[in-house]
C-alpha cells in the first residue's frame, strides 16, 4: 500500500550568486517513515535541508507540498511553527546551562511576574527524558554529559515542538560504534511515533539500519530514490559518484620503505591524558594513530604541536636528528610542523573570508608590497593556483568559504597549510564528516604530500583511512600506546580489537 507523502518537493532549484547549488531535486516523505538523503560533499543536501528548514528561499518554479497545503517558510521560526524542524550535525547546545535549561530553551515555564520557575522547567525535563528512556538529572550542566547524551538531548528539545517532520543533518558525526547505536535506536522510536524523518549521513551503513528509502543527490540534482530493502551499499556509492569506486592495494601491503627518520618523539607525558609517548616518522612516510574517541589522539596531535591546554610533563622531540622544543605552535611552525585541526568550523577556516584569505593566511607577509600593502594579483593567483590543485569546486578565488561544502574546505585547509612549505604534516581527522568521494580524493592528496618528502601523521578513529593510507600504525588506548601494526598485519579486525581490548590483537 503506498503512503501519501506527508512532505513533497518538486523541481526545486537554487542560485547562489552565479553558482547553482539546486537544480533539479525531487523529494518526498510519509508519515512516520525514515528517508535518507546522501550524496557528496556539495551535491545540495544541506541546501535542500536550509530551504525546508526556512533558512534559504528557492527560487522560483519550485514546489514543495506540505501536509496538503503549498509550503514556502519565510523564515526558520516558520518551519517551527509548521512543523518541521532541524537538528543540526554540529552540537548547539550551551555548555554552562543545565540539561532542562537547554531542552526548554525558548520554551521556559514562567510564573507570576513573568520569572522563571526552575522547579517546575526540571519537571519538565525529567518527564521529557523519561519519555526517550534518558536517565540524566535535568540539573546537570551540559559540559559534563559525553557526546551521545549531548546529541540525544539535540533530539529530545527538537521534540518539544512537537514535529511532524525532523529534519537530521549528520545526528552521528564523532560517535563511537556504542553511542551510534544509541541514537540510530531513538531514531527508530520516533519513527514508530509517527514522526517522519529525514535522515542525511554520510555513513551508508547507519542510513541502511534505519532507513525505508534513500534519495541520492549529485551535483544538485536528484539521481534517485530507492528501496532500502532493494538495493546495496555499492549501488548507492555507483549512483553518488556517478561512477565505480576502485579499491585499491593499501599502503603498506605495497612494502614503501623508508629509512631517514624524520621527527623523533621520546617518553611525551601529558598528566591524565597521554602516558609515555614515544615514536619515529621517517621521510615520506604516512604514520597513523587509531583508537576509540577518547582514546587520546586529538590530545596526541596538539601535544605535539604545542597548543596551549596540553602541559607535557615531560618529553622530547627531535627534527632532523637536531634537538627542538616544540613549546608553542608558532615555535612548532616555524621549525616545520602544520596541524590541521579536527575542527575545522571553530579552528580551521574563517568563515567569512574568500578561499584566497583562507589559503595565505599562514604566509600572508609574503604578499606585501615594500610599501606594507598586500599585493592583490598575487594573493588570487594562489588562491587560483590552490582551486586548480586540490580541484576544489568553487565559483573562484573570492567564494568565501563558508559556501563550500565540507569536502572541498578541508582541501583549501590542507592548500592551507601546503603553503608554508611543512616537512611534518599533522593531520587529525582529516576525512571525518566527509562524502565517500571526497574522502578518495583527499586520501589521495595526502599520498601526493608524503611522496614528495613531508613526513605525515594521521590521528583518527576512521579505520579505513589507517588501512589504505599508512605505512605503521599506533593503535592508542586510554592515553597510552597499546599496539604497533604494518605490512599484512594492519587491517580492520586487528585493529578493532586492539582497540576495544587495550591489548595487542595477534
Amino acid at each position: 500500500m503506498l503512503i501519501e507523502p506527508l512532505l513533497k518537493c518538486s523541481n526545486v532549484r537554487k542560485t547562489f550568486g552565479g553558482l547553482q547549488a539546486l537544480k533539479e531535486v525531487h523529494f518526498e516523505i510519509g508519515k512516520g517513515q525514515v528517508h535518507g538523503l546522501v550524496g557528496e560533499n556539495g551535491a545540495g543536501k544541506s541546501t535542500l535541508l536550509r530551504i525546508l528548514a526556512g533558512v534559504h528561499q528557492p527560487d522560483g518554479g519550485t514546489g514543495i507540498v506540505y501536509n496538503g497545503t503549498s509550503y514556502a517558510p519565510h523564515n526558520a521560526n516558520d518551519a517551527l511553527r509548521s512543523g518541521i524542524v532541524t537538528i543540526h550535525q554540529d552540537i548547539n547546545l550551551i555548555g554552562t546551562m543545565t540539561v532542562a535549561e537547554n531542552i526548554l530553551l525558548n520554551n521556559e515555564p514562567t510564573g507570576a511576574w513573568g520569572l522563571l520557575r526552575a522547579s517546575k522547567m526540571n519537571k519538565l525535563a525529567a518527564n521529557l527524558l523519561k519519555q526517550y528512556h534518558l536517565d540524566i538529572d535535568p540539573s546537570t550542566p551540559v559540559n559534563e554529559l559525553p557526546n551521545d547524551i549531548k546529541k540525544m538531548l539535540q533530539i529530545v528539545k527538537a521534540m518539544t515542538w512537537n514535529p511532524k517532520v525532523l529534519l537530521m543533518d549528520e545526528p552521528t558525526s564523532s560517535l563511537t560504534n556504542v553511542e551510534v547505536e544509541v541514537v540510530l535506536d531513538l531514531v527508530r522510536d520516533l519513527a514508530k511515533r509517527g514522526v517522519s524523518i529525514v535522515f542525511v549521513s554520510h555513513y551508508l551503513s547507519e542510513v541502511f539500519a534505519v532507513c525505508d528509502d534513500i534519495t541520492i543527490m549529485r551535483d544538485g540534482r536528484t539521481v534517485g530514490t530507492l528501496r532500502t530493502s532493494d538495493t546495496t551499499i555499492s549501488q548507492v556509492v555507483r549512483h553518488m559518484l556517478g561512477r565505480e569506486l576502485v579499491e585499491e592495494q593499501s599502503r603498506s601491503a605495497r612494502g614503501t620503505q623508508h629509512n631517514e627518520v624524520l621527527l623523533s618523539v621520546r617518553n611525551l607525558t601529558v598528566p591524565g591524558v597521554l602516558n609515555d609517548i614515544s615514536f619515529d616518522l621517517h621521510r615520506g612516510e604516512i604514520l597513523g594513530f587509531t583508537g576509540l574517541t577518547g582514546s587520546g589522539l586529538s590530545e596526541l596531535a596538539r601535544a605535539i604541536y604545542g597548543v596551549s591546554g596540553m602541559r607535557r610533563e615531560k618529553g622530547t622531540f627531535e627534527l632532523e636528528g637536531k634537538a627542538t622544543g616544540l613549546a608553542n605552535p608558532a615555535q612548532s611552525l616555524k621549525q616545520g610542523l602544520a596541524l590541521l585541526t579536527n575542527d575545522r568550523l571553530r579552528e580551521g577556516i574563517l568563515p567569512d573570508f574568500s578561499i584566497t584569505d583562507n589559503v595565505c593566511l599562514p604566509i600572508i607577509d609574503r604578499y606585501r608590497k615594500p610599501t606594507g600593502l598586500l599585493n592583490l594579483g598575487e594573493l588570487n593567483a594562489a588562491g587560483r593556483e590552490a582551486i586548480t590543485k586540490l580541484r576544489v569546486k568553487a565559483s573562484g578565488p573570492d567564494a568565501p568559504i563558508k559556501s563550500l561544502s565540507g569536502g572541498n574546505q578541508q582541501k583549501v585547509l590542507i592548500a592551507k597549510w601546503l603553503t608554508t612549505n611543512p616537512k611534518v604534516f599533522l593531520l587529525d581527522d582529516p576525512t571525518v564528516g566527509i562524502d565517500v568521494g571526497s574522502k578518495d580524493e583527499i586520501r589521495k592528496l595526502i599520498e601526493q604530500i608524503a611522496a614528495e618528502g613531508v613526513g605525515v601523521i594521521i590521528f583518527t578513529t576512521e579505520i579505513p583511512d589507517i588501512e589504505k593510507l599508512c605505512d605503521r600504525a599506533f593503535v592508542m588506548f586510554r592515553g597510552t600506546v597499546v599496539g604497533e601494526f604494518q605490512g599484512e598485519k594492519l587491517e580492520k579486525n586487528r585493529i578493532l580489537e586492539t582497540s576495544v581490548s587495550g591489548r595487542m590483537a595477534a
